[in-house]
């Protein structure tokens, strides 16, 4: 699975900085980006500004033209009253006697055909003959209106069949008379709608002319970000030496000039780090190295001294207890040897076919744990490993469930098709919970109580290297029902090529048997 993630990375990076253009370009598109924002930022100050100024000429030119059309309205009726006076008084009351109803509503209708040609509407209405109307289908005027026109001009705006007008009226006194003219205010409303079309347009070259711009601008300010983001990914990766251009002086200059400087510290205190733990490690394996000459003449002493059939017993106890500690000591130094080499990446891998069920009982009968650990595995898995290294994993994992645990302590072996999942089950109290997230680190022992103790605190930590050079895990949790569980995940090699022969990986399988002298039946014996 690690060398899966390993790959897919690989290949991440041998796209290059183009690929992660094309994805930071995909990104920039999200609702909450920049780019959207600022489209949306200048599209609205387009919009209101376009509606603003289109409303605003609208509404002006629309009371220029009404108080236009009003005025015209009101000075063409007073011109009509001057010219025709004389005419309109024929159809008062007081000449209706003299002159015949038929002769008064002809010369009515003259006046107002007359009067019609210069565009309105005329309605005459007189006491004599009634309504006389220049077009029959504008001939009613409202009673209010015909009341407010009996002491003066008054004017007022109604919509006929969808068709606005100006209606003005007055009466001709002592007679009478009432004229009313209809104002068309077609043309003026027409004028208006195409006032309304051009504000729409004009708002519509606004939004695209503010899309336009807020392209550029958000290119002008997503392009030093992308960059930003790009050198701090490679930085997160580890690229120490990556710098970003500076242009200019304004606030993404001054952050690009951030990030330079930031980065420039970086590596210096990466510099210094790299250098105190190159010391570190060096000083370890030094100091284990020079201890190792010592240690090997002090166990040979204390073997010596533990030999001796005719020493007293205060004697015999004092040597016992430094061969004891002599034997601790060296251990630590061979681990912590062992710890230096991995972090100073020397450690090798020496790979090789071998049968894990094979190895697993070798590394339990080598330690005596034969009767303490009970495996459950196949009897056949062959495997590519280092087998020293995997014989150290599970040795750790098994005297440390000994050790902390309760017996019996169960090894079993889990198949899947990319990897094989060995797990460690004691019967103990388990693991703190404050302890697991610690469980592997180095010099960590989750008993605070204890300063001292048989063991180190290496021993997970270097069961955790090895797994890792192997590329696989160590994790550890706790059962429900009590107890401890370490697991060991391996990957193993698998060949999608060609299908194998079963009767060849028989024979391969007892063929890894044999290699180690041990007899493919008694292992089948011990197992079940």
């Amino acid at each position: 699975m690690n060398a899966r993630r390993e790959k897919a990375r690989l290949r991440a990076e041998r796209r290059g900085v183009g690929w992660w253009r094309r994805g930071l370009h995909r990104r920039g598109w999200r609702l909450g980006g920049i780019r959207p924002r600022l489209f949306a930022g200048f599209a609205a100050v387009a919009v209101i500004t376009a509606v603003i100024i289109t409303s605003a000429s609208y509404y002006l030119t629309r009371a220029v033209m009404l108080d236009k059309a009003q005025q015209t309205a009101v000075s063409n009726l007073a011109d009509d009253f001057a010219v025709f006076g004389d005419q309109l008084q024929t159809g008062s009351a007081n000449n209706a006697k003299d002159v015949e109803e038929a002769t008064i509503a002809n010369s009515l209708h003259l006046v107002a055909n007359t009067i019609a040609k210069n565009g309105d509407a005329v309605v005459i209405i007189s006491p004599t003959v009634g309504t006389i109307s220049s077009d029959s289908n504008l001939d009613a005027v409202p009673a209010a209106f015909r009341q407010a026109a009996d002491g003066a001009m008054v004017q007022e705006r109604l919509s006929l069949d969808g068709t606005p007008y100006i209606l003005t009226g007055a009466t001709l006194q002592d007679s009478g008379v009432q004229l009313y003219t209809f104002t068309d205010l077609g043309q003026e409303q027409h004028v208006l709608d195409e006032l309304v079309l051009i504000g729409a347009v004009s708002t519509l070259l606004a939004l695209i002319g503010a899309t336009v711009v807020a392209f550029f601008a958000s290119r002008n300010i997503l392009l030093p970000i992308r960059r930003l983001g790009m050198a701090a990914r490679r930085l997160g990766r580890g690229d120490l030496d990556v710098r970003l251009e500076v242009n200019g002086s304004d606030e993404l200059a001054d952050v690009s000039r951030t990030f330079n400087e930031t980065a420039r510290a970086l590596a210096l205190s990466m510099e210094e780090l790299r250098a105190m733990d190159a010391a570190s490690r060096r000083f370890v394996a030094d100091v284990s190295h020079e201890l190792r000459t010592p240690l090997t003449a002090m166990t040979a002493v204390t073997e010596v001294l533990e030999d001796v059939a005719d020493a007293d017993p205060t004697t015999m106890s004092a040597a016992h207890l430094i061969a004891n500690e002599t034997k601790r000591l060296a251990r630590l130094v061979e681990d912590l040897m062992e710890i230096s080499r991995m972090d100073a990446g020397t450690a090798g891998m020496r790979v090789e076919d071998v049968n894990l069920p094979e190895l697993i009982e070798a590394t339990i009968e080598a330690r005596g744990w034969t009767e303490k650990v009970r495996v459950h595995a196949p009897r056949l898995l062959p495997v590519r490993v280092d087998a020293r290294r995997v014989d150290v994993v599970l040795a750790n994992l098994c005297g440390n469930a000994l050790k902390h645990g309760g017996e019996p302590v169960e090894l079993i072996v889990h198949q899947y098709p990319d990897e094989l999942l060995i797990e460690v089950a004691d019967n103990g109290p388990g693991i703190p919970e404050d302890a697991l997230p610690h469980i592997f680190e180095r010099f960590y022992k989750a008993d605070k109580a204890r300063g001292r103790s048989e063991g180190s605190g290496l021993g997970l930590a270097i069961a955790w290297e090895n797994a890792r050079l192997h590329n696989g895990e160590l994790s550890a949790r706790n059962r429900p029902e009590g107890g401890a569980v370490f697991s060991f995940r391996l990957p193993r090699d698998s060949s999608p090529e060609a299908e194998p022969d079963p009767d060849e990986e028989v024979l391969g399988a007892e063929r890894l048997l044999s290699a180690s002298g041990h007899d493919t039946r008694q292992w089948e014996a011990r197992a079940r």
